[in-house]
Order: C-alpha cells, then sequence, then structure tokens
C-alpha cells in the first residue's frame, strides 16, 4: 500500500472516530418543562430555549403514570423523537426563584432574577405588574402567583386614626384637610371650578413631629368620606427602595405604584403611598450631592407620578427633613402639588400632645386630672432655658439651643413612657401610686441628656427659629463645617455622635 493510500485511509478512519465522538457526548435525551397540556398534544420548552409540541404520552406502561401526574411546570425527559419517557428530578415541592413582575406581555412577563432582566412564559391566571411570583426550576415559565399580601410592597388597613389623636398642629392639619378633604367632600364645587384633587403632597419637618400620623389620618378620613370602613395605606422607607442591582429600584418604584392602583381600582376607596426619607432616594439630579443611580429613579417616579388615574384615588405623600435637596422636578405642581410644614410643637401643642400621652395614665392624688399634669409639665419644658446645644465658630459661641428647640412628639411620648416607668418601679417597692410633676421632670431630663443624635434632628426651620433672617446661612455652614455644636458640658457633637455609631 503506497503512502498516499495509508495516508487516505488514516483521513477516513479519523472521520469515523469523530462522528462517533460527536455522537457519544450528545445527551441520549433532552429535560424540558411542560407549558400547557392539551388532549393530545403537550406544549413544551427545553432547557435550551426550544419549544416544542409533542404527543401526549400512550396510556401504557410508564407513560401511564406519566399522563396521570403531568401538569403545567412539570419537568420532564424526551427522547431523540421527542417522546416524553419520565421525569426529570421532578419535585412539586420545590420550586424555582421568587420575583416580581416588571412587565406584562401577552403570555410573557417581564421579571429580574438576581439582577438580570429576563422575559419568562406565563402560566397563572390574574398576575398584574407588582405580583410576586415562583418560577419552576429552569426559570423560564411561572408556576405560581402569590397573595398581595405576602408581597413586599403590600397594602395595610389604616386603623382608626381621626384627627383628633394628632395634637399641637391645627394649623398644619387645617391646610391638609383643605388640599385633601375637600375635594371629596365638595366634588361638584370642585369640579365646576376643574379643580381636581391633588396628586401628592410633601410633609417636611423636624424628626418625630407627626409626618407618619398625619399620612395614615389622610387615607382613614378619605376612606371615611368614601363611606368605606377603614382606607388603604402602603408605607415604605426610602432606602428600602434601593437596590444594589442595577434597574431594581426603579421596578420597585414600579411595584408600589402599580400595587396602589390596582388596589385603588378594584375597591374604589382611596390608598395612600407614603415614603418616608423621601430625599434618600429623590435628591437633585446633577447636584453633586448624589450618584448617578439618581438619574434614573428620579425619572421613573415622575413617570408615575405623570400616570396617576385621574380620580384621584392614588395619592403620594412624601416626609423628609431635608426639603431642600430634593429634586424640584418632583416638587412641581401637578405631580407633589403641595408642600406643608410640620414644625415642632410649641407650648401649647406641647401640652396637647402630654395630655394625649397621659390619658387614662394613673396619676397621683395632687394632680386631679392629666389636663393639670400635662399644662405644668409644657411649662418646665419651655420656661426651664435651659442651654443644650451651643453654636460655636472660630470667634466663639454665636448662638444656644435649648429644650424647647429640640422637642417633639415622639420625644414627647418617650418622657411618658419614662415617666410611666418610674411610677411603676415606686408603686411597686410600695412607695406613692401614680405619675407626677417630678417623674415627668425626671424622664424629661433623662430624654434630653441621654438621647443622641439631636444634632441630626435640627432642620433649617430651627436654625431660623433661634437665629431669625440668619438662620439659613448659618445653618448652611453648619452642614458645610464651618460651624459646630457644642453640648452643654462642652463635647463636641460629632464626636459624641460618632462614639455612638
Amino acid at each position: 500500500m503506497s503512502r498516499d493510500d495509508r495516508m487516505e485511509e488514516m483521513e477516513k478512519k479519523i472521520l469515523l472516530l469523530e462522528e462517533e465522538l460527536e455522537r457519544l457526548t450528545q445527551p441520549p435525551y433532552t429535560a424540558g418543562t411542560v407549558l400547557q397540556l392539551g388532549k393530545k398534544t403537550v406544549q413544551l420548552i427545553t432547557d435550551t430555549g426550544n419549544f416544542f409540541e409533542v404527543a401526549m404520552p400512550s396510556e401504557k406502561g410508564l407513560s401511564a403514570e406519566l399522563r396521570k401526574n403531568l401538569e403545567s411546570g412539570s419537568k420532564v425527559v424526551l427522547n431523540k423523537a421527542g417522546a416524553i419517557v419520565d421525569y426529570s428530578e421532578f419535585d412539586d415541592s420545590v420550586g424555582g426563584d421568587i420575583t416580581t413582575v416588571d412587565e406584562i406581555d401577552g403570555d410573557r412577563i417581564r421579571v429580574r432574577v438576581r439582577g438580570e432582566s429576563r422575559m419568562v412564559l406565563n402560566n397563572t391566571e390574574g398576575i398584574k405588574v407588582g405580583d410576586e411570583v415562583q418560577l419552576d426550576k429552569s426559570g423560564l415559565l411561572v408556576t405560581e402567583r402569590f397573595d398581595k399580601k405576602k408581597t413586599r410592597y403590600a397594602l395595610e388597613s389604616v386603623p382608626q386614626a381621626p384627627w383628633d389623636n394628632i395634637g399641637g398642629l391645627e394649623a398644619t392639619i387645617c391646610q391638609v384637610r383643605s388640599e385633601v378633604e375637600e375635594p371629596f367632600i365638595h366634588r361638584e364645587v370642585f369640579e365646576r371650578y376643574g379643580r381636581k384633587p391633588v396628586k401628592g403632597i410633601l410633609l417636611y419637618g423636624p424628626p418625630g413631629c407627626g409626618k407618619t400620623m398625619i399620612a395614615r389620618s389622610v387615607a382613614y378620613n378619605l376612606a371615611k368620606i368614601s363611606g368605606n370602613g377603614a382606607g388603604h395605606f402602603i408605607s415604605v422607607k426610602g432606602p428600602e427602595i434601593l437596590d444594589k442591582f442595577v434597574g431594581n429600584s426603579e421596578a420597585n418604584i414600579r411595584r408600589i405604584f402599580a400595587a396602589a392602583r390596582d388596589e385603588a381600582e378594584e375597591s374604589k376607596v382611596p390608598v395612600i403611598v407614603f415614603i418616608d426619607e423621601a430625599e434618600s432616594v429623590l435628591k437633585t439630579r446633577g447636584s453633586g450631592i448624589s450618584t448617578d443611580v439618581y438619574d434614573s429613579i428620579v425619572p421613573q417616579f415622575l413617570a408615575e407620578m405623570d400616570g396617576m388615574n385621574g380620580n384621584g384615588n392614588v395619592m403620594t405623600v412624601l416626609a423628609t427633613n431635608r426639603e431642600d435637596i430634593i429634586d424640584p422636578a418632583v416638587l412641581r405642581d401637578g405631580r407633589v402639588d403641595r408642600k406643608i410644614r410640620v414644625p415642632r410643637p410649641d407650648r401649647k401643642g406641647a401640652e396637647q400632645i402630654f395630655r394625649i400621652y397621659l390619658k387614662g395614665k394613673p396619676l397621683q392624688g395632687f394632680w386631679k386630672s392629666d389636663s393639670k399634669l400635662a399644662e405644668e409639665a409644657a411649662k418646665r419644658i419651655y420656661e426651664d432655658g435651659r442651654v443644650t446645644y451651643n453654636v460655636v465658630s472660630p470667634k466663639g459661641v454665636l448662638g444656644s439651643f435649648g429644650y424647647c428647640n429640640l422637642v417633639s412628639g415622639a420625644m414627647i411620648k418617650g418622657i411618658v413612657d419614662r415617666a410611666c416607668g418610674f411610677a411603676i418601679q415606686r408603686e411597686i417597692g410600695g412607695g406613692k401610686k401614680g405619675i407626677g410633676l417630678d417623674d415627668v421632670c425626671k424622664a424629661a431630663e433623662e430624654e434630653f441628656g441621654e438621647s443622641q443624635g439631636f444634632a441630626q434632628s435640627l432642620v433649617r426651620d430651627d436654625w431660623n427659629v433661634v437665629f431669625g433672617d440668619r438662620g439659613r446661612q448659618f445653618y448652611q455652614a453648619y452642614r458645610q463645617g464651618y460651624l459646630h455644636l457644642e453640648r452643654a458640658d462642652g463635647k463636641n457633637v460629632q464626636e459624641v455622635e460618632r462614639g455612638c455609631e
């Protein structure tokens, strides 16, 4: 045999070996997921993404058991001829990823799995944007939709929250009711003037002064006006919206508003979307105090506000203590229409709040009513004159903050809780029963003395109260580090607070 003949024979053998190797490396079966069952056929998708329609398994032998248990979402094995011959690690008790619907396109939906956006097939009825769903093991098919109450942004029924439960904010409540409730009470008058209910309001002011309580009361009273027992409320902290994966923050905003719109359309009851710490997700774009992430989050929020239903059944309430850094596009008319200040309580307001939290509590015999004790407690705080923080520049002390500049409704609640603790321990030890003024005063000293972070709760309006026209200038100087605060004990506030982190 010549050299050329031998070479030709070797080439043939190599080709045969390559064909055999390719045949041996091919899987003998193909795994797939059942999409839909017909009377004679089964629609399925393979794990490689190919769609098939195959004949229903026969009723003989092993296929009879397959036919009996076959259902949408089942993992099956196909032979080379495309017939279903077995299960593929099928376990109906274990599913795939749980995710949330971002977009619906016919029988396909867009979801985000571990940061990756993908289109999957929907085989479950009644799915809406914002619903939480489970995928099959292949991640290509929706197999289950969870009840809305189990989703991340669930609507909660608002308990009774009449305006009487809020003290010290008469002017603020009057403004809120004028903007929110009157369009529903006098609907015909407003329609005659072409005036629609506001889409949103901004509540701004120091922490702990009643912004959340106002939002809950808005939801409760709107539902009461509409003739329903309780309203619906979605409460979200701004930082909860943020997500480390690209696009997830925007998807979270879509889910929140989709859940609110769906509920408002189904129940015909107003729904309040309350976003606390709004400055954390709606910072001014291009200001140098935010990252590029807000360049897409803010437009998504604006798009949702522009797409709100026109019947006024969905209202957005934003709360912040840094209204100066929220993007102006958010606060323009037609989106968040009204900006309402929620101030710290004055002496009369503090007295009302004390009365609310002292109501029904056991009092010492001298204090015949909670009104008297509340009046004296407020008097002590507002007439004490004690300096808590000094504003210091390189040239010396420029001014001071006292108890009355730092008090809030939440702090008053904390003072009453501490006072109750003192009274309880005294009664357990066989001492005088009931809360007295000494308990309240001691509790106030501890509340102001032990709590940290008051400097962070000071907002621009607090500086205006102390410094008048120069307040805004001093506030900015403090934010930029040109001024600092010292506690009454002479310690630098920033150093104290840093040590408490």
